[in-house]
């Protein structure tokens, strides 16, 4: 049976990397790597190994690989991606005649690991309730890397920009940035690196510096998209859509977004109209611009009505839903929401 094993000043011998968010698992590995490795180049030290290609007994091949030493590689990093499958139990498993499971292999090999070994096991799902889990938890080797939540996308903004990049950057512009991008970190951090360098001598990033670096590159298409709404086009809203995902296919959120907004914009336009206000102050409260833009949403906000306008943000806002709840693609739910608009 083994043995509990608490923490340790180096890095524990296993290390699990459980979430799917992409850019906080290239994080973490760096900063394994680093901590193993200083800034020295690691050559044979880091081994990168797909269980898939390894067969049945892929665990004892990643842990003998652990324990060899080599003369040009005092220090190990086994890094194990995917991992997920190392932990899925076999569904011909003979109970009578059963092997120790890969947890409990791992169990055994914390209690005497290799020295100068860190294993590496990048999970997309993992069990927080398991024995093993118990076990790396209390060393320091588990490692979430989840994706952030929405109502965490503008602090994680926030404090990426201040603390990777030297800059503060102000909440309209964080707000706009996560309208754009929604809550891929990778990209965010991309953008946030060009924005950063955009005006390098202004010490805050701004929305003006957001819409001219990062929001010109959709908005265009998304509004052609949204004119083609507007007058009920549905073949041309749906190429626009085409269009929009071979620009950017993670374009859900930005897309979404501006429809939203867009709808937004009718049902307000839609009750200053019932408060009989004219046209260019109905333009001027609701910033509509340019002037056609603003001419298309007072007409749509007429031509709907009161309930149609709600009705129809209603509608999209249950679409935006179905999205962030897993139910169904979001670029298929978006153009069912086209053809029912465009059809009404």
């Amino acid at each position: 049976m083994a043995k509990a094993v608490t923490k340790s000043s180096g890095p524990p011998p296993v290390i699990v990397l459980a979430g799917d968010e992409l850019y906080l698992r290239n994080g973490q590995l760096a900063e394994i790597q680093t901590l193993i490795f200083g800034e020295e180049d690691p050559g044979m030290g880091l081994v990168r190994l797909d269980p898939g290609s390894l067969g049945a007994d892929a665990m004892a091949t990643i842990l003998d690989e652990a324990r060899t030493v080599s003369m040009f590689a005092p220090q190990k990093m086994v890094i194990v991606d995917p991992a997920d499958m190392l932990f899925k139990k076999a569904e011909d498993e003979d109970e009578d005649e059963r092997k120790l499971s890969n947890r409990e292999i791992l169990e055994n090999y914390v209690e005497s690991p290799a020295q100068g070994a860190t294993v590496v096991l990048v999970c997309v799902k993992w069990l927080k309730t398991t024995r093993l889990h118990k076990i790396l938890d209390k060393m320091g080797g588990v490692r979430r890397c989840d994706r952030v939540k929405e109502q965490q996308v503008l602090p994680w903004i926030t404090r990426q920009a201040r603390e990777a990049y030297g800059k503060s950057i102000d909440g309209h512009a964080a707000m706009r940035l996560a309208d754009l991008i929604g809550p891929d970190l990778q990209r965010l951090d991309n953008e946030l690196a060009k924005l950063a360098l955009f005006e390098p001598e202004s010490p805050g990033i701004t929305e003006k510096a957001v819409d001219a670096l990062v929001g010109f590159q959709h908005e265009q298409q998304i509004w052609d998209m949204i004119n083609a709404l507007a007058v009920k086009n549905t073949a041309l809203a749906l190429k626009k859509v085409d269009e929009l995902w071979a620009l950017d296919s993670k374009i859900e959120y930005t897309a979404a977004g501006a429809v939203f907004f867009w709808l937004n914009q009718v049902l307000k336009a839609r009750e200053l109209v019932e408060r009989r206000m004219p046209d260019a102050m109905i333009g001027q409260a609701l910033k509509l611009w340019p002037p056609d833009r603003a001419q298309k949403v007072i007409s749509m906000a007429r031509e709907w009505g009161l309930e149609g306008a709600v009705r129809w943000s209603n509608e999209m806002l249950q679409m935006d839903l179905a999205n962030k709840s897993s139910l169904g693609e979001p670029r298929r739910n978006l153009e069912k929401f086209i053809v029912q608009l465009c059809s009404a």
